[in-house]
């Protein structure tokens, strides 16, 4: 067997161009397939990141509507009380970073429960006392705290004393 039969060994006959050009189709696809995934997975990690971002900073806007409110507290608690007049100027002061704290919670979507007509609503409220009375039986009768929506989803519920149905005298 000379080294021309042996299998395996080059022989000194050209290549046909066909085999060549698919070689090369096949170099090119090859490296077309790392590039994309290398692509794909540059992007999986941007959008990794950005998600990240915006578990970070999803309250960036909102604690900057806070702010004036805490500057306002602030100022309240370094006025002097001493005066009756003073006094006055304390509530006002408390009015009015109380009205910038629902301005900043409404912006980011978070508002009052209204009792509207009255009615329980579970839904809405949580009631932790029950008083029999006159009338309707599940009227709310008082608000001990106020509850919060968020985008109409709930975020915490008022807190509210019931009215029950008095009970049949006998």
């Amino acid at each position: 067997m000379n080294e021309e039969e042996k299998p395996g060994a080059e022989s000194s006959e050209p290549v046909p161009e066909a085999v060549v050009s698919w070689e090369e189709k096949a170099q090119q696809n090859w490296e077309a397939y790392l590039r994309a995934v290398a692509d794909a997975d540059n992007q999986r990690k941007r959008y990794e990141k950005q998600i990240e971002d915006a578990h970070k900073y999803a309250v960036d806007r909102f604690a900057r509507e806070l702010l004036p409110v805490v500057d306002s507290l602030e100022m309240a608690l370094e006025s002097p009380v001493e005066e009756l007049d003073a006094v006055a100027q304390l509530r006002q002061g408390v009015e009015n970073t109380l009205k910038l704290l629902l301005q900043a919670l409404a912006k980011a979507g978070i508002a009052p429960i209204e009792v509207g007509e009255g009615r329980f609503d579970p839904h809405l409220h949580q009631a932790i006392a029950m008083v029999e009375g006159q009338g309707e039986a599940n009227r709310i009768l008082a608000v001990h705290q106020k509850g919060y929506l968020m985008n109409d989803r709930l975020l915490r519920p008022s807190m509210v004393s019931v009215s029950k149905a008095a009970k049949p005298s006998e």
